[in-house]
């Protein structure tokens, strides 16, 4: 079965108070560093098999493969001053799952699955902004049956 994962941004300039002081501006070396401690912020032993890090602006569109028999998981953290919000949606076969992703910079999402055919993974902006600031820094991890938590299979659900 395939599986493909598409991530949409969505919402405009958010009302809410963006992670930044005012006064300050949003820096790309900032967010990627913060969202790449917040990937590694994580007790459970993984290998990291990708990694990608895209401007929200220029989207992302990858094919990743998720062949052998350990489970997968993929960790996305947004960071934007422009951007509210991404929706992670998640697809094998005939199933499909949507992830909301806070762009504050703070919290990652980790959508299990196990091992199989290759995941597309897209995100489109729709945010109605011709080049919003954001970054969505992502990273695909093998980890052992026994450290999944959750969810084995948060695409076709438990």
């Amino acid at each position: 079965m395939a599986l493909a994962i598409t991530a949409a941004l969505a919402g405009c300039t958010s009302d809410e108070t963006p992670p930044y002081e005012p006064g300050t501006e949003w820096e790309p070396d900032d967010a990627l560093q913060s969202a790449q401690a917040i990937l590694k912020d994580d007790d459970t032993p993984t290998r990291l098999v990708e990694s990608g890090a895209p401007h929200a602006a220029s989207g992302l569109h990858e094919t990743l493969e998720t062949s052998g028999d350990k489970p997968y998981r993929f960790d996305i953290v947004c960071d934007s001053a422009e951007v509210s919000k991404a929706t992670l949606v998640v697809t094998r076969g005939t199933s499909e799952r949507h992830f909301d992703v806070a762009c504050k910079g703070t919290d990652a999402v980790r959508v299990n699955f196990p091992a199989g055919t290759p995941v597309t993974v897209s995100v489109a902006s729709t945010t109605g902004k011709p080049e919003p600031q954001g970054l969505l820094v992502w990273n695909l991890k093998t980890l052992e049956r026994a450290d999944v938590y959750g969810c084995a299979d948060d695409i076709e659900g438990c």
